[in-house]
């Protein structure tokens, strides 16, 4: 199992915030006179971590994410508000060089790839048109690295490999030798400036030198956003590196600006959800078709050459409609229970006998009045937004309504 150069500085971030707790409850005890409260405050507690990558029932994770902090609202904030830095260990890169790196790769995509610089997002797939891969292309002046879950890394380079034959390419994981982190929020490209001493473009990237060492920093997405729906910029260095770049967000703000602070998958998975954004291994999978992700405008070019799968693409938009036979909707339940993961979605006029979709990912959403939101994979029959549909939530099965990805429901002058 792949492990993070960074298990240290999440224990010190850890400590620094015990401390912190503990210092506060000092000082509300001097206030009140006598023996504050401290029951929790004081317990050295431990750092959760969930397991990533399993993707069969024998499988074993890949890797290991910091859930959060023990400070939800605060991370979240950062993350809407400031900068937040997230440790990636479940991403990894693959490098490709050559002169050949372009016309290779856009023979193997989904996505057109830029012939200059630039960062586009694009799907690897069997030639049954199933989704092998979904990865961040970040094209640079002498090289191409392909930034992609780890769980898919090897079968990437494999599928890579048997494409190159007479081409200029060489094609290198960088998987165990280097290691990534976001920065996200609206401080992101201003406090990675500062850092590195020069602006990251809001479709490409930079490599610079800092210490002796290499780092490159890129767009998380075409404009400079990310799929939290604030700016993000990803960072990659050394293993060895690392460390120094995390703790100098942390502790040395750009002028004006906050310090950088840690935040864990639980703020990152609640601002990805609010904005909309279904993640390849949770919302759809390796048996999934592009069109059944709700991800094809930002993952697909029908203008652009040959590549394994197409001719299942290009069938199912032309004699589909764009749509498959089930795909990610979002859901909007009428009552406050949170749906989580596995729980099952039923048509609602036929009842629980009749299941027509499993939820996938869900959050009670901060930017929507603390209600809950949730992504669903259904049956093409209930995939149109205003849908009515049951679901299972908190032991109940309660109401709730088929919504776009951005959780909108139509409109009376849509429905007209």
């Amino acid at each position: 199992m792949y492990e993070s150069p960074l298990k240290d500085s999440h224990r010190r971030v850890l400590e620094r915030l015990l401390e912190h707790r503990r210092e506060h409850a000092r000082q509300a005890e001097e206030v009140r006179g006598g023996e504050a409260d401290r029951s929790g405050v004081l317990s050295e507690g431990s750092l959760e971590t969930v397991p990533w990558g399993m993707v069969g029932e024998d499988s074993a994770p890949v890797c290991e994410i910091v859930l959060d902090y023990g400070e939800l609202e605060g991370e979240y904030a950062a993350l809407r508000r400031g900068i937040a830095v997230f440790d990636r260990p479940d991403r990894a890169v693959i490098e490709l060089r050559g002169a050949d790196r372009i016309d290779l790769l856009d023979r193997l995509v989904t996505n057109k790839v830029p012939e200059s610089e630039g960062v586009v997002g694009a799907f690897v797939l069997e030639r049954t048109g199933r989704i092998s891969s979904d990865m961040r292309i970040v094209v640079m002046k002498d090289r191409v690295l392909l930034d992609l879950d780890r769980t898919d890394a090897a079968v990437v380079t494999t599928r890579l490999d048997g494409f190159i034959f007479a081409e200029d390419v060489e094609a290198r994981h960088l998987g165990e030798s280097h290691h990534r982190i976001d920065c996200l929020g609206p401080d992101a490209p201003g406090s990675v400036e500062h850092l590195l001493g020069m602006s990251v473009p809001g479709g490409g990237a930079v490599e610079v030198e800092i210490d002796g060492g290499s780092v490159v920093a890129f767009a998380l997405e075409e404009g400079g956003g990310s799929c939290t729906g604030e700016p993000g910029i990803g960072l990659l260095a050394a293993r060895g590196e690392i460390e120094a770049l995390w703790e100098r967000l942390l502790s040395t703000p750009a002028p004006g600006r906050r310090p950088g602070r840690p935040i864990g998958w639980n703020a990152y998975n609640i601002a990805r959800i609010e904005n909309g954004r279904p993640l390849f291994h949770l919302d759809f999978g390796p048996d999934a078709l592009p069109h059944e992700t709700g991800l094809i405008p930002i993952r697909v070019n029908f203008r652009k050459g040959c590549y394994p799968g197409q001719e299942v693409v290009a069938r199912m938009e032309a004699r589909g409609g764009g749509r498959g036979r089930r795909g990610v909707v979002g859901l909007r339940p009428d009552e406050d229970g949170l749906p989580v993961a596995g729980a099952q979605v039923f048509d609602a006029e036929r009842g629980i006998e009749h299941q027509i979709g499993i939820v996938t990912s869900s959050t009670i959403s901060p930017l929507r009045g603390a209600q809950p939101i949730a992504f669903a994979t259904v049956r093409a029959s209930h995939m149109d937004p205003g849908s009515r549909v049951l679901v299972n939530a908190d032991g109940r099965t309660v109401p709730a309504t088929v919504t776009n990805l951005a959780f909108e429901q139509p409109t009376d002058k849509e429905e007209e």
